[in-house]
């Protein structure tokens, strides 16, 4: 709760104008600037997350949610050994390329819609679009990993790295755990993220956000699960 200052009144954490008064209580955010806030979000998740929440423009949630279904998809190709469907590797990330945004966009817009209504049985105060708007920045981690990791992954096993006959884990061990190690150390900050985010959207304890968080992480179980028998 943020206290006014000039009136004493408790007004919540997000409010820009003290409910009694009226008089101005913190700075209002227009828009979001990409690269500030990814570094706020290394430095200081939960005043980024506040930032994010509390922006009238959520600039870049789509944009990212695009790159996210990027890695999305190249992960289930990755999981469901698509090197033996696409025998070259350019037509294989083309593929995980176009259909990626698509995939990424959808995947976060029904997680969001999910969650949001999660939260107001838990008595949640977050709407959709903020919602979204954690979600996509949540995701920096594992986009940073498509960006930073995916190229060494290619470029050290090449399609192989999509394929387990023979598997990248018999070809060279020690390289293929330190890649996997740092795509699952990307995910777990990327869940980090979202128990701060839904904490600031929401108003709730760090339990009842990570309690909401597994629904995120649920219904990528689920789509996992799904994709393995198709």
């Amino acid at each position: 709760m943020i206290q006014c200052s000039v009136c004493g009144t408790q007004n919540d954490d997000l409010a820009l104008l003290c409910k009694n008064c009226k008089s101005y209580l913190q700075t209002k955010v227009d828009t979001l600037d990409l690269f500030g806030t990814i570094w706020m979000l290394v430095e200081a998740p939960g005043r980024a997350m506040k930032r994010i929440v509390m922006a009238r423009s959520k600039n870049y949630v789509y944009f990212l949610s695009a790159l996210f279904g990027i890695a999305l998809v190249y992960t289930v190709m990755w999981y469901r050994n698509f090197g033996k469907v696409f025998k070259d590797l350019f037509y294989l990330l083309l593929a995980g390329f176009l259909a990626g945004p698509f995939a990424g966009i959808l995947f976060l817009l029904i997680c969001s819609l999910v969650l949001t209504a999660f939260a107001r049985i838990l008595r949640g105060k977050a709407s959709v679009r903020n919602t979204m708007a954690v979600l996509a920045y949540s995701t920096v981690p594992i986009v940073l990993s498509l960006i930073f990791i995916l190229p060494v992954e290619v470029a050290v096993f090449g399609l192989s790295f999509f394929d387990n006959n023979p598997s990248p884990l018999v070809l060279k061990p020690v390289e293929y755990i330190i890649v996997i190690g740092l795509d699952i150390l990307a995910t777990i900050w990327s869940w980090i993220l979202l128990i701060e985010g839904i904490v600031v959207a929401n108003g709730f304890t760090r339990l009842r956000s990570a309690l909401a968080g597994l629904i995120v992480l649920l219904l990528a179980g689920l789509s996992a699960a799904g994709l393995h028998y198709l």
